[in-house]
């Protein structure tokens, strides 16, 4: 189904009810209305303490009142009606917001008293889906509307919202004026005598629209890890070999006992996870099982874990042991760690406590011709010069972030997919140019493009996009 020609023929006008504000303790929440009868319903559920009703207030108004029980008279909350008329609204329909207080059984009475009075719950994600296809947004922002709301650091903040705006919506837009101007040479190919097209030079010209717009869209496509990272925050890993004192670190960092420490090696059998804000940022972190030569089968699994968190990691803290001299087998481990992952490694010589560690903290800096923190988790020395070097390479990453965009998986999928087809073109026809099959392989991406912003996009794609979204948004 095309919805590009059906904004004004969307389906299920009805009326809709969810809360719009998360669970939880707080003060307020919002409850939200919308449909066609969304201003009747809210009259049948209220009472305004100026004597109104509801369909006869000018839009974009707020009034006091109260959200009542017509059957038995009880009142059920003091609340705020937010009434805003159509169209000049999030889904493009008739609204009301009621902001009642943050208690889960007045929560549920008032949606229950709405849903009696003619609204149905909204399902995950309908407003915005709503406001999709009465053409408030297009399906990019409507993207970023949930990327926004579940953003992990304040540049995905920046980002999502400079993407509710339309600048992803933009930039794609400009992408189909591009493969609309390689098709609009391919095609005007077939109208030009071989004399006219040979001093206008149109094959290079066609050759090079197509190389250019590669290079664009490849630039992307290579930005996508470091999107992600922006978006769900900064993976850091803690890793070393056995009783190194990850896990006191661990704790200190967070500030909390969330690992068990003991004197005994190989306490820490599986990867444990918490999350820290720090400057803005969502710092990931995990705590990994001492790396050693074991043939204990559950330590063995939980070591195999901390290697694959090195690999997935974008951080690694590596630690080692200020206390005592490394033997040749730990040499060997560490070397092959940082052989494959230095870029990524902050190096730190922990129990710089103890009176020996200063010693072997300059063979050390030999050994891995590198330069440690000496800290000490136990007694909490040297914090922040670690949670500095880390906070140092978290805006390293952000500043080698180019793109103005932060793409989804389905975004990326259909960008690698438009890149695939522009390839596959460049590789086969480039050559010999046959105009013909290049022009039905560009109006093929063409419609590709499309279904980015949903001007060309099924239902069925539709409804599984919408509903990894929160109810009430």
């Amino acid at each position: 189904m095309n919805y590009l020609h059906q904004k004004k023929l969307t389906f299920d006008q009805d009326t809709i009810v969810a809360l719009s504000t998360p669970k939880g303790s707080g003060a307020i929440a919002i409850i939200r209305l919308s449909g066609q009868d969304s201003l009747d319903i809210a009259d049948k559920i209220s009472r305004l303490s100026n004597g109104e009703k509801i369909v006869d207030c000018k839009s974009h108004t707020i009034k006091h009142g109260f959200v009542v029980d017509k059957k038995t008279e009880q009142d059920i909350d003091e609340v705020l009606f937010f009434i805003m008329r159509l169209p000049r609204t999030f889904t493009g329909q008739d609204i009301v917001e009621i902001s009642c207080h943050n208690n889960q059984f007045i929560i549920e009475n008032i949606v229950a008293l709405s849903i009696f009075a003619g609204a149905r719950l909204a399902k995950p994600g309908e407003f915005a889906q709503r406001a999709f296809l009465n053409g408030k947004i297009d399906l990019v922002q409507a993207e970023s509307i949930n990327d926004l709301i579940g953003a992990q650091t304040q540049l995905a903040v920046q980002k999502s919202l400079s993407q509710v705006k339309g600048s992803l919506s933009n930039f794609i837009l400009k992408i189909e004026e591009k493969l609309l101007y390689i098709l609009a040479l391919v095609e005007g190919s077939f109208e030009f005598l071989e004399e006219e097209a040979r001093d206008l030079d149109m094959d290079n010209l066609i050759r090079n629209s197509i190389d250019n717009l590669l290079n664009e869209l490849n630039q992307l496509k290579d930005s996508f890890n470091i999107q992600q990272q922006i978006k769900n925050g900064i993976k850091i890993s803690l890793v070393g070999y056995t009783n190194v004192g990850k896990s006191t670190l661990f704790n200190a960092l967070l500030g909390k006992n969330r690992s068990i420490v003991t004197h005994i090696e190989g306490t820490t059998r599986d990867v444990i996870e918490s999350n820290l804000y720090k400057n803005g940022s969502f710092w990931q972190l995990t705590d990994t099982a001492g790396l050693r030569d074991t043939t204990d089968f559950m330590e063995k699994e939980g070591i195999e874990r901390s290697l694959e968190q090195i690999k997935v990691s974008d951080i690694v803290v590596l630690i080692l042991d200020s206390s005592k001299s490394l033997i040749t087998d730990q040499i060997k481990l560490y070397d092959n760690i940082v052989k494959f992952y230095r870029d990524k490694i902050i190096f730190v010589a922990n129990k710089s406590d103890i009176k020996e560690s200063k010693k072997i903290l300059l063979k050390l800096n030999q050994i891995f011709n590198t330069k440690f923190l000496a800290v000490s988790g136990k007694n909490k020395i040297g914090l922040d010069l670690l949670e500095a070097e880390i906070e140092k390479m978290v805006q390293k990453m952000f500043k080698e972030f180019k793109s103005p965009f932060l793409l989804n998986k389905r975004q990326i999928s259909t960008l690698v997919e438009l890149i695939g087809d522009l390839e596959f073109i460049k590789q086969s026809f480039l050559q010999s140019l046959e105009y013909e099959l290049i022009a039905h392989h560009i109006k093929n991406i063409l419609g590709k493009l499309t279904e980015l912003t949903g001007k060309n996009i099924n239902e069925k794609l539709l409804d599984k996009i919408f509903k990894d979204f929160c109810v009430g948004k």
